[in-house]
């Protein structure tokens, strides 16, 4: 269930992205994960998929990237939080 709605709000992040370049069709939604501990991912993908069947993002190719969290000065990881712990880019035609 976390994945779904993860992947609704990923894709509701790439339509509104979309519409402010005024976008008639995504062809790439690009997901940053900032947790290299996040083992879903193929999960998330299949989410994004579903979610996007009648929109502008169906059929649109999902790249989903994990990354570890920034370290931080002190030789501990830094954990982001809130919009930092995802980063969405989409490809627009």
């Amino acid at each position: 269930m976390h994945s779904l709605w993860i992947g609704e709000t990923i894709l509701q992040t790439a339509l509104e992205q979309a519409e402010e370049y005024r976008g008639k069709r995504i062809r790439t939604i690009s997901v940053k994960i900032r947790d290299e501990n996040f083992a879903e991912s193929d999960w998330l993908r299949f989410c994004l998929e579903v979610a996007a069947m009648g929109t502008i993002a169906e059929g649109a190719q999902i790249e989903i990237e994990l990354a570890s969290s920034t370290a931080c000065g002190d030789g501990t990881a830094g954990m982001p939080t809130g919009k930092e712990l995802v980063e969405v880019s989409v490809e627009v035609d």
